[in-house]
């Protein structure tokens, strides 16, 4: 059961870059916390890594840490990732992004 999900963007037509970034996390049955990570071109199928953890603090540590580098990516890759769809209690996880306007 999926608790939440993050999926970021950073695209810049002038320097061919199109980044998709999504992170989700949820319980198995094993009430595990399983965090995937899925990467890649935009319009690709990218690729995913999936982490067990024990508890949803070490999961949200984990996706802490890895949207810390997501946050660094101007110095990185010249562009802001953007943050483009959400679900559930993200909550502090997605400050430092640009959100999505709302209309």
């Amino acid at each position: 059961m999926i608790e939440f999900a993050i999926h970021l963007e950073a695209s810049d037509p002038r320097k061919n870059i199109w980044r998709s970034y999504g992170i989700t996390a949820g319980q198995d049955i094993f009430e595990n916390w399983n965090v995937s990570l899925t990467y890649g071109r935009i319009g690709a199928r990218g690729r995913t890594k999936t982490i067990l953890l024990p508890d949803e603090a070490e999961a949200r540590r984990f996706v802490d840490q890895c949207l810390k580098k997501r946050r660094g990516s101007l110095k990185r890759i010249g562009i802001n990732y953007k943050v483009k769809d959400l679900v559930g209690n993200c909550g502090s996880l997605i400050d430092g992004f640009m959100q999505p306007k709302v209309t």
